[in-house]
């Protein structure tokens, strides 16, 4: 036994640099590489959850009428390809008319203001609309959907029109309207006038309830508050359609069931929950004020006018909101001052009363390119 003590005693390592060392160095670490590599194939992971426009080529024509969103229900619909996804983008309405951009809100694809958007089209306007991404059949891009992503895509659907889209008015609806508003922070040179509907921006972050505050914060992992706002909007998965949408998209004696269409999106747009919940959390929804005030001096500078409209019965804007977005788009203008300029009004309905009452706030916008002037706000 003391031999062999005495023969281990003499053993000592190779030096590192030697052959032996570097080649066994060598075979361990492409080894484990090959390991990896055959046992985890490298497979990207999806950029984009595709809309339920995949759907489509499956169905026939009469098939799609009897969908709650059909594909048509706007007319002259097209698919624009983006960096982000596909979105659908439909303009309608005379080429040489008045040119109008509507943005919808968080919940439901732009459809919810057909009724608003065809007596546009009726008073002489050309209107050009779209999806928001995540939203009916656009696309979801699994990235923030955040002011810069929702200003590109405004920039993307008036790049796929054969017209000239540089003088507009722009109409935003919810989060729309603070979409809106980060959009003209940017590109105020493009706009004629703005027009805000029951919109977001300005909400305060410290009246949310524990949960939403959590979600907006981000404390919540992502794949956790899509299942808690999935549960929150209460999908349901029925699958029967009793209610058929009138083939011809100007008829508007078949009464749009939006319900329907938010159902539908849910169930069948696999990216709108991430795009819901991504825009409440990254979104142009809250303590917005300082890009409304620039807002309201770069279109003060240039002398264009401002329209907001607030729903008396909304519990998701509320009208008592109107004073402070007044006085941020005034941006200290005196009273008395071109007081016009910048007008607000609180008209009957709720915070849907885009869908409910279109035709009443088609009225109140003719009015307002009329003559603001004419116009009493109500605080």
């Amino acid at each position: 036994m003391s031999h062999l003590f005495s023969t281990l005693s003499t053993l000592r390592p190779p030096p590192a640099s030697s052959p032996l060392i570097i080649g066994l160095t060598t075979a361990t670490a492409t080894g484990i590489l090959a390991f990896f590599a055959l046992r985890s194939p490298a497979i990207p992971l999806p950029s984009v959850i595709p809309s339920p426009r995949e759907l489509l080529g499956d169905l026939t024509d009469k098939e799609k009428d009897y969908l709650p969103y059909p594909p048509d229900v706007l007319l002259d619909g097209r698919w624009v390809d983006t960096p982000y996804g596909v979105i659908r983008v439909y303009e309608f309405g005379p080429t040489k008319g008045k040119k109008v951009v509507f943005v919808h809100g968080n919940s439901t694809p732009c459809p919810v203001a057909r009724d608003l958007l065809w007596d546009l089209v009726g008073r002489g306007c050309r209107v050009l609309t779209f999806d928001l991404y995540g939203r009916g059949y656009s696309d979801t891009p699994l990235t923030p959907h955040d002011h810069r992503l929702f200003s590109s895509q405004i920039i993307f659907a008036l790049s796929s029109s054969g017209l000239h889209w540089t003088n507009f008015t722009l109409i935003g609806y919810s989060l729309g309207g603070g979409i809106s508003v980060s959009f003209t922070s940017h590109f105020s040179h493009m706009i004629d006038e703005l027009i805000l509907l029951a919109p977001s921006g300005i909400l305060k972050k410290s009246r949310l309830s524990l949960l939403r505050r959590m979600v907006h914060s981000g404390w919540i992992p992502n794949t956790l508050a899509t299942l808690l706002v999935g549960r929150q909007l209460n999908v349901r998965q029925t699958q029967n359609y009793s209610r058929r949408v009138a083939s011809d998209p100007m008829d508007r004696a078949v009464v749009l069931d939006v319900p329907s269409i938010a159902e539908w999106q849910s169930r069948e747009h696999r990216g709108f929950l991430y795009s819901y919940t991504s825009s409440f959390k990254c979104g142009p929804m809250y303590n917005r004020q300082e890009e409304w005030a620039i807002v309201g001096e770069y279109l003060r500078e240039a002398g264009k006018r401002i329209l907001i409209l607030l729903a008396k019965n909304d519990t998701d804007i509320d009208p008592a909101l109107l004073p402070e977005m007044l006085e941020l788009l005034r941006g200290g203008e005196h009273e008395g001052r071109e007081p016009e300029r910048v007008v607000g009004i609180v008209v009957d309905g709720a915070h849907d009363f885009v869908r409910m009452k279109g035709r009443m706030l088609a009225g109140h916008i003719e009015e307002f390119w009329k003559d603001s002037r004419s116009m009493d706000w109500v605080y």
